[in-house]
């Protein structure tokens, strides 16, 4: 799938709806058209269909809180930190979330303030290796995907952008992949999604998508549901949009 230019696609806009969080920076379903969301000043809320949104407790002292993820089996929520890195796991409950723990933190691949890892996804078992790993997108110098080990956040592997995709999408906000291993990328303020696949060592660019940005209100979070709907959130404005890609 290597490619030498970006194929581009097409993103259809389907629902639009308040979250309830303005400054919302990742998102992940948590079934019943329900939505775990970080604020990176605020925490952790659950946000519902009807755009009530509750903040939990369980995200209360929390700080730059950029992404978040839940399992495969919904039992345990991922939430990094780009501050320093951290990961967190919460234990999904009801409506909410239970007991955390600090499992340790991403490597630190940038100094600078507001340069580090933006966003975390969950690649399925037999997708990008043998095992389910956890997986994340550092911003910007440098653009990387990081693959670690969900379970002591040991780095398998730290990928660079193919050049096609270096030229033509931005900083990384978010990541999502979906259960055949297909990677998208979020650049919200570059008002692109770039899908891409891992082969060997290697990421390819298959194509990219534009979507609807303006410096008032950037895409932030990326998300795939059980259905394989593809979701982003807003940072400014609070919008929760599903999406339709095409090629």
């Amino acid at each position: 799938m290597a490619t030498t230019k970006a194929k581009h696609g097409r993103a259809y806009l389907m629902t639009s709806r308040a979250l309830g969080v303005q400054e919302a920076s990742g998102l992940a379903p948590v079934g019943d058209g329900s939505f775990l969301v970080v604020d990176d000043e605020h925490g952790i809320f659950r946000c519902s269909p009807d755009g009530a949104s509750v903040q939990l407790d369980a995200g209360k002292g929390l700080a730059d809180l950029e992404g978040i993820v839940v399992t495969p089996d919904g039992r345990h929520a991922y939430v990094v930190s780009e501050r320093d890195g951290s990961i967190w796991r919460f234990v999904v409950e009801g409506d909410g979330l239970g007991a955390g723990e600090r499992l340790g933190q991403l490597p630190q691949l940038s100094k600078k303030r507001n340069q580090g890892w933006e966003g975390v996804a969950f690649a399925p078992a037999g997708t990008l290796s043998e095992q389910m790993t956890l997986v994340a997108a550092h911003q910007v110098k440098p653009r990387r995907i990081g693959l670690f080990d969900p379970e002591t956040l040991e780095l398998h592997m730290l990928l660079k952008l193919p050049k096609a995709a270096r030229k033509t999408i931005g900083e990384l906000n978010d990541i999502a992949i979906d259960a055949d291993g297909r990677i998208l990328l979020l650049s919200g303020k570059s008002g692109y999604i770039a899908e891409m696949y891992l082969g060997g060592e290697s990421l390819s660019l298959a194509r990219v998508y534009s979507i609807k940005t303006d410096s008032d209100d950037v895409p932030e979070g990326i998300s795939i549901d059980a259905a394989g709907r593809v979701w982003i959130c807003t940072d400014g404005k609070g919008m929760l949009r599903e999406l339709k890609l095409e090629p």
